[in-house]
Formats: C-alpha cells, structure tokens, sequence
C-alpha cells in the first residue's frame, strides 16, 4: 500500500530522516520505534505533506501510495486519496463541540456522501462520544480527547491511517485500550502506520515494526522478531539481554468490549 524508498528530510542544517526506506503492506499495522530526535514524527508529516508547515525538505527519496507518488503533493491531496494522519498531541478543536469536531475531519474526504456512514462508525467504536456529542471538546478527559482524535481522523474514510504517539500523556489502562482500538480499526479494514514510544503496546498490536535511530532504520522486521531482539528488548522494553517480555499480541476485541473504555 505505501512505500517509501531512500527518504532523507532536513530542517534547515538538521538531518531529520537520512536515506529511511519502509513499507506498509495493504490491511496490516506497521509500527515505527525510536526515541525522542529519531525522526518518527518527521517521516509521518513527509507521507502526509506536512513537512513543509515545518519548514522541513525532502532532499532525495520517494513516497509512493498505492502505486502513486505522494513525497510531492500537499495534504488536502493526500487526504483526498486516503491518507489521514492523527498528529501528536491530538490537537482538537477545544471551543467546538465534539459533532463540530468530527464534522471537521469530513472536510476534503474523498467520500463527502458517506459522512452519517462514518459518524455511526465513529460513535459504534467510542459510544461516550455519542454520549458527549454536544459537549465542548475542551471539557473532555485526556482518554475522551484522544477517542475524538481518532474518530475525526476516520471521518474521512481512511485508507491507510498515519497515528502519530496515540499514547502520550495517557494512563496505561487507556494505552492498553488504545491498543486494542488500532487492532479494531485494522480489523475493519484500514491500515495504520503508528509511530509510538510505548514500544509494549506497539509491538503488540503491529504485524511490522521499524526502529530509527538518528534518522536511519537501525532494525526492522515482524513485531515478534524485534520484540526478541537484545536490543529491543533492552532499551525499549526494559528487560536485560535475552530476557523475554512475555507480552503476547493483543487479542482483536469484540465492539462489546471495546465500549467499556471510560476515557
């Protein structure tokens, strides 16, 4: 479905990415590691174009979705074809309520008709958004806020979701929920590339997994494979070398019981 090949990005006299290749194969969740600087968030903002807002250059390198380059489009273009990134932080709509919120992330869908389509969609996966719907966004828990992320982000029929530290500032409870929301999302058919820290939930939920280092791919290969590796397992899962974490995938949930997230 994605793929891009030898991608270096700089902003201004920093090297962000140097030479990054990946791929993110139709129906799968492909997760990237790495550290804070490795260049995570910087290859997420290439493949949606918003680089650029950053001030930040693609010096060599190509992005292809589904067999088109993407590297030099801009993002309205990109949602258009199916690529939707969640940025870090969330970045909600705080004065608006949550409806004016998901309203929002229909705009420039590729599918304008299928809006109350989505909407049900949205509110089947986080029934406390229905809950909430008239509610200022602002006035939401961190948990709720990131459900109403999410939910904006697949207002516009997603193909291939981009999810940029779903997890941060979250208590494990609500993680480990958010883990199991990427596996239902995926289970319904949309791909997702999560670029995350918390490498335990990451590495659960992905069929693939990717670490940066600096700006380059120090390591790839299935998520069980670099769960098993020393260095994964060291620093970013905090067991010493040839200790196992023992964490198995996620199970994929049922609707049921993904409902009882409180936020």
């Amino acid at each position: 479905m994605l793929t891009v090949e030898g991608l270096s990005v700089r902003y201004g006299a920093v090297q962000a990415l140097d030479r990054v290749s990946l791929e993110v194969p139709d129906q799968s969740v492909v997760a990237v590691l790495g550290s804070n600087g490795a260049g995570k968030s910087t290859l997420l903002r290439a493949i949606s174009g918003t680089h650029r807002l950053h001030k930040g250059r693609i010096e060599q390198g190509s992005i292809s979705y589904e067999g088109q380059p993407v590297h030099k489009m801009n993002p309205a273009t990109t949602v258009a074809l199916g690529v939707v990134q969640i940025p870090e932080g969330r970045r909600i709509f705080g004065r608006l309520t949550v409806d004016e919120n998901l309203r929002t992330g229909a705009m420039g869908a590729k599918r304008s008709a299928g809006r109350g389509s989505a909407r049900d969609r949205v509110f089947e996966l986080f029934p406390r958004l229905l809950e909430r719907r008239t509610q200022r966004a602002a006035l939401l828990s961190g948990g709720e806020q990131q459900m109403l992320a999410i939910g904006r982000a697949l207002m516009a029929h997603p193909n291939l979701l981009l999810m940029d530290e779903p997890s941060l500032g979250l208590a494990p409870q609500v993680v480990e929920q958010i883990g199991e929301i990427i596996l239902e999302i995926n289970r319904q058919g949309t791909s997702v590339l999560l670029v995350e820290q918390n490498a335990s939930m990451a590495l659960r939920v992905a069929d693939l997994a990717y670490v940066l280092d600096v700006g380059t791919v120090s390591l790839h290969g299935s998520a069980e494979e670099l769960a098993a590796t020393d260095e994964v397992q060291k620093l970013y899962l905090g067991h010493g070398a040839g200790q196992q974490s023992g964490a198995p995938r996620a199970p994929r949930r049922s609707l049921t019981q993904l409902s009882r997230w409180s936020g």
